[in-house]
């Protein structure tokens, strides 16, 4: 007589019926585990998502940045072609300008003015903005000028530098306050040292001034305009575009030639600093200087900055 074995209900042996009872379990399990899977996934890529925006928004504001540069009003032409080469490069920068005499800016800086960059044409008014604590890096002497007597283009009255000490003609220089008139004045100052110009030259000469202008600029447009016979400019004022066919050109020998000598800095209170120095850097590149000597700057010599205090500031090279 045979056992018959016990059958379950699907009609297989018993044992077999253990896997059978336990399939809903793992099914379940399975649906959990693939929701937990799926749920940390989600949360993993809602995550980088997030990063990856607050990254893309983080480089938009870095990008997204207004550069305000307070610049000698002879570097007018040459610094907005510096600026768009370096806005060509540094795309979502925008260099604003505000152009006046150094003495003029460095006031407003004083008083409150936000900017980055900070470009004079002494080293005078910048060791002011030093001093006043004003300054984000140390100053550079990036580009040099010379001065020219300027005329009107179809004016005779003065053809020498001779004429200028002359009666009844008048000049137009800058305020001693004024780079260009500091400048100025040690150039009549030279001549009249020379024994090919009379002793009292420079005080005939400033004798005849009929007008100090706050900027170097001022001086050119009252040549260019005829209301004075002569103006003590810079060589780089002369050349500009707007002055070109209303100026005749006196040369001034570079013995009675101060240098002007160019120095630029970051402010430290520049809202963009990384921009500030990116821009300075610029300036100095080959690139920049490419520029500024197209514009009839001369290179800096190797000249550290005089910004101590109690400096000596040498006028003459």
């Amino acid at each position: 007589m045979y056992r018959l074995a016990r059958r379950s209900l699907c009609g297989r042996p018993a044992r077999c019926c253990y896997n059978v009872a336990q399939q809903p379990v793992l099914i379940a399990v399975a649906i959990v585990t693939v929701r937990i899977i799926l749920s940390a996934a989600i949360a993993l890529f809602a995550a980088t998502v997030a990063i990856a925006c607050a990254n893309a928004a983080d480089r938009s504001d870095a990008g997204a940045a207004t550069l305000t540069v307070f610049a000698a009003a002879s570097l007018a032409e040459s610094f907005r072609a510096v600026a768009a080469a370096f806005e060509a490069d540094n795309p979502g920068v925008t260099v604003a300008f505000n152009f006046a005499g150094s003495q003029t800016l460095r006031t407003q800086l004083e008083h409150g003015a936000a900017a980055g960059v900070f470009a004079a044409a002494d080293w005078r008014q910048m060791a002011a903005v030093k001093e006043a604590g004003l300054l984000g890096s140390t100053p550079v002497y990036f580009a040099a000028n010379r001065l020219a007597v300027a005329t009107p283009a179809g004016s005779g009255t003065v053809q020498t530098l001779s004429d200028l000490a002359r009666p009844g003609v008048s000049i137009a220089i800058a305020a001693a306050a004024v780079p260009a008139g500091t400048y100025a004045r040690n150039t009549l100052q030279l001549l009249a040292a020379d024994a090919r110009f009379p002793d009292d030259f420079a005080a005939a000469a400033l004798a005849n001034v009929v007008t100090n202008e706050t900027s170097v600029r001022g001086v050119a447009q009252k040549v260019a305009l005829g209301e004075v016979d002569a103006g003590i400019v810079y060589e780089t004022d002369v050349a500009a575009t707007q002055y070109a066919k209303s100026m005749r050109v006196i040369e001034i020998p570079l013995q009675f030639n101060p240098a002007a000598q160019y120095p630029i800095a970051s402010l430290a209170a520049a809202p963009r600093p990384a921009a500030a120095l990116a821009f300075i850097e610029f300036v100095q590149s080959d690139d920049g200087q490419a520029i500024l000597r197209e514009y009839g700057f001369a290179p800096p010599a190797n000249v550290a900055c005089p910004c101590a205090r109690g400096a000596v500031f040498t006028l003459i090279d």
